[in-house]
């Protein structure tokens, strides 16, 4: 993150480095990241006594210090996350130069070459958002050097803008009128007025924590962990818990009168997944948001690590009120950081709370136990879970194209030892129709309750861009990957790393590769272990307890390096 400053001693007009050149060399991008990579003049590159060089973006009297690397003597890369540069927030609009400085004394601003002009419309970029509405603007452009006539300065100006209606969209009196008291921007006055209101007068009041999903009618997966844990460990005797859980088509005022009460008063609210309360109000300070969703995230992108593509996420989006966000390992907190536009520092490795249950094998042999009970006629069978994401933007859009499934390939190929049971993602609300010549071995499981425990007694797994490859991962079992969409899914929705080398499988493009790999045992199954030391610093059934210990209880008395970097970050602060 960049720090804002006042300008040096206040006036950088009185530079007292001229000995020494700095050029931009090149400007790249990685998603929402800039690569900006400076080279400085050689003999102050070359020389043992050059002191120490630092960089800042400077416009008028604003100026941003960036942290730089340098990777060779005299050559630096500055990388720039436009979108979380400061505070939270986006790189803020401006005309920008990139001054350099020795020592703290100013020195040139970043020069670009004339005869490479062109290349400057190349690096530019424009991401949309707010459903194509808005956009944000990072280009380039030479200005004639303030202190060298000799010399052009690169400037880089970033801009946001957002289209108004066209004149025939323009609403009647009449409907302007209906939507000023009952529009969704009236609504989200109402709702920051109720939160504002209630946390004024009553507040956050000590110990009380509020679990909170407005995507599911029931607790699940990590909030019911951590919920379930804090129960088994008595907790619920020092601290005041709440629920409050609902579906979209579930909302009305009255829930979400409750909510706003619940969020208002209490001191931490636990979210497993997006929010969309958090677009309307501005938790208070005095509250904390501990966001404990899964999500996939550094499989493919999520939030603003899709900024500028179908279903962007807005600038001002919600995530960025989190106070902490957990995830399964040091390798991924960068990861988490970039979705959710916040720190790395407020990313904590605790692991994945559900997994305790995944991995408790206690549990794993009565569920086993009892699913073989309730179907006897699989407990003999090789057992294939088709279970792939869905498609769409939401929860609303969701489907499944199941024309891509050859379901009499598939029967063929999995002769009479083999079953498969369809899992499709609870967003899909159309079911899979399976002919009555296939039902001997072929079972809807969708509505099955416990889809993680069905990985247990699953022998292969099919799936696309599900998360739930991560808990699979731990059983060392082969997975395949049905990606006929890929490039698709890519441009649209945007994977966070290579799709085919991250994922721990065999990926097939066509169901023609799926029945060939299913026959021949071709599933690239080394790459399993790969994905699983990425992706967990921990294999074992603590990670409810982390969650507990390190950001509920605040229990610094551990040899563990996280909490010591929380409680160091938390005196900081």
């Amino acid at each position: 993150m960049a720090e804002l400053h006042a300008p040096g001693n206040g006036d950088e007009s009185k530079s007292a480095a001229r000995d020494y050149a700095l050029e931009v060399t090149r400007i790249t991008w990685e998603r929402i990241h800039m690569t900006l990579r400076l080279q400085l003049s050689t003999p102050v590159a070359s020389s043992e006594e050059r002191g120490t060089v630092s960089f800042a973006f400077v416009d008028g009297t604003r100026m941003f210090d960036v942290r730089p690397t340098e990777e060779a003597p005299g050559s630096f890369v500055l990388r720039v996350n436009v979108t979380s540069f400061a505070e939270r927030k986006a790189f803020p609009i401006g005309s920008w130069r990139i001054r350099s400085y020795l020592d703290g004394v100013p020195g040139p601003f970043a020069s670009f070459d004339a005869g490479s002009i062109e290349y400057l419309d190349q690096a530019s970029r424009v991401f949309h958002y707010n459903s194509g509405r808005s956009a944000m603007t990072v280009d380039y452009f030479v200005d004639e050097s303030r202190e060298d006539a000799s010399r052009l300065d690169l400037v880089m100006r970033t801009n946001r803008f957002t289209r108004g209606s066209a004149p025939s969209d323009q609403p009647s009196i009449v409907n302007r009128a209906r939507n000023a008291l009952f529009g969704t921007g009236a609504k989200r006055r109402y709702v920051r007025w109720i939160y504002n209101v209630t946390a004024r007068v009553i507040g956050p009041k000590k110990g009380r924590i509020l679990f909170a999903s407005d995507q599911q009618s029931s607790m699940e997966g990590n909030l019911r962990r951590v919920h379930e844990r804090m129960l088994e460990r008595g907790l619920d005797k020092q601290f005041d818990i709440r629920r409050s859980f609902r579906l979209p088509r579930t909302t009305g005022w009255a829930t979400t009168s409750r909510i706003l009460y619940l969020m208002a008063t209490s001191e931490t609210i636990l979210l497993d997944d997006y929010f969309g309360l958090l677009n309307s109000v501005n938790v208070d300070r005095r509250s904390r948001v501990i966001q404990l969703w899964h999500a996939g995230v550094g499989f493919k992108a999520v939030g603003f690590s899709r900024f500028g593509n179908v279903g962007s996420p807005d600038l001002d989006q919600p995530h960025r009120q989190y106070t902490y966000a957990i995830c399964g390992s040091e390798h991924l907190r960068h990861v988490y950081a970039e979705a959710f536009g916040i720190e790395e520092s407020a990313v904590v490795p605790t692991g994945l709370p559900r997994v305790d249950w995944f991995l408790d094998e206690g549990r794993t042999a009565s569920f086993v136990e009892d699913f073989y009970r309730e179907h006897p006629h699989l407990r003999s069978k090789r057992v294939i879970l088709f279970a792939p994401t869905f498609r769409g933007s939401s929860y609303h859009t969701a489907f499944y194209d199941y024309g891509l499934i050859d379901l009499a390939a598939l029967y063929e190929a999995c002769g009479p030892d083999t079953v498969v049971l369809f899992r499709m993602h609870h967003f899909v609300k159309d079911t899979i129709d399976i002919p009555q010549r296939f039902r001997d071995r072929f079972f809807d499981f969708t509505k099955y309750e416990d889809g993680l425990g069905l990985l247990h007694i699953t022998d292969l797994l099919i799936t696309d861009y599900s998360s739930i490859i991560y808990e699979y991962s731990l059983l060392d079992r082969p997975m395949l990957f049905f990606a006929p969409d890929r490039e698709n899914y890519a441009a649209t929705r945007g994977f966070h790393n290579d799709y085919e080398e991250t994922a721990p499988g065999r990926v097939c493009e066509t169901f023609e590769d799926v029945v060939e790999a299913i026959s021949t045992g071709d599933f690239e199954r080394e790459k399993v272990a790969r994905f699983r030391d990425e992706n967990f610093d921990r294999i074992d059934t603590g990670s409810a307890d982390r969650v507990i210990d390190w950001l509920l209880l605040r229990d610094q008395h551990q040899d563990e390096p996280v909490p010591k970097r929380l409680q160091q970050e938390d005196e900081d602060r």
